[in-house]
């Protein structure tokens, strides 16, 4: 690697010997002079980031440091240091909440947050060729059977990574399909045999955590879906938060989010029969129509009486 002026071969911090004495001076002069710190943080940064499904050689890249160079830290005995610099770059990458989010399409990350996702889809009433279709696979690939939990590779093992470009495409179909149900029982009941959770029971921040685990719905009995959808419902026009609504009626926040998405759906009508858009949309009737409504309604009276009436007469006719 050469210095950014092309004068020479790089040294420290990428920079060649005369760069790299003149950024030296400056640092001393300004006394932040610091060259070799120990390496323990950086060793512990990189063992969270591996337990976040980022390996060493992924984080010496979102660092910009050498791969081999990072290797040999984490070889090197107790007492090993670090220039201050290459601390500092590691250090400034973020543990992320999926690796995919930081990595590039061709690495490998845990495959754990899509499966949930797959699986929860299928349990939702997707059937896994479709889903297949739709991540632009074939339902026997080695992808689908890694997300439906199948053995996948020859050693009979289940595959436990997946490339992140596979893991994004998963929780993007997730995201756009979690609040409708798919078209196939046969699906949602392969789903209930192998106890796979309905995207409404996985929380947000469990689904990619390797110790989550989903919260069964409270209401599950279809006959039951109505009563909750109201309840659902008034508490909203109450002003109640998703995370209120779910506490007080002991169920996911996904499934109060897929309820008021389907009250939103549905039209709802005032006694008249209006929709409540119409509702909302009508103006109060003014005193004149009022007054000329009531008079409608007492000529009405009026004619009801009278053939009431009429019709006892008939009936009196009829007997003579």
């Amino acid at each position: 690697m050469s210095c950014g002026c092309g004068t020479g071969e790089a040294q420290g911090r990428g920079l060649c010997a005369t760069h790299y004495a003149a950024f030296r001076s400056r640092e001393i002069a300004y006394g932040r002079w610091n060259p070799r710190v120990p390496a323990d943080a950086v060793r512990a940064h990189v063992e969270v980031m591996r337990a976040a499904g980022v390996n060493p050689n992924q984080l010496a890249k979102l660092a910009g440091v050498s791969q081999s160079g990072l290797s040999q830290i984490m070889a090197a005995g107790p007492d090993k240091q670090v220039a201050a610099w290459l601390e500092q770059a590691v250090l400034a990458v973020e543990v992320p909440g999926r690796a995919a989010e930081v990595t590039t399409d061709t690495a490998l990350v845990p495959i754990l947050g899509a499966r949930r996702r797959f699986q929860a889809l299928v349990a939702s009433g997707y059937p896994a060729a479709q889903l297949a279709r739709e991540l632009g696979t074939g339902e026997r690939s080695r992808t689908i059977r890694s997300l439906m939990g199948n053995r996948a590779d020859k050693t009979g093992r289940v595959t436990q990574d997946i490339t992140a470009d596979r893991e994004r495409a998963v929780k993007d179909l997730f995201d756009r399909l979690q609040l409708v149900p798919g078209p196939s029982a046969q699906a949602r009941a392969l789903g209930e045999r192998r106890g796979w959770a309905l995207p409404m029971e996985w929380d947000e921040a469990a689904i990619d955590d390797r110790n989550g685990c989903p919260e069964k719905a409270r209401w599950t009995p279809a006959s039951a879906r109505e009563e909750r959808r109201e309840h659902v419902d008034e508490l909203v026009r109450q002003g109640l938060t998703n995370d209120e609504i779910a506490d007080r009626l002991g169920i996911n926040t996904r499934l109060v989010e897929r309820d008021r998405a389907h009250h939103r759906a549905t039209p709802h009508t005032d006694p008249t029969g209006a929709t409540a858009a119409e509702s909302a949309a009508r103006k109060p009737y003014s005193r004149g129509e009022v007054e000329a409504m009531g008079a409608l309604a007492a000529q009405a009276r009026v004619d009801i009486a009278a053939r009431r009436q009429r019709g006892r007469g008939r009936g009196l006719e009829r007997t003579r």
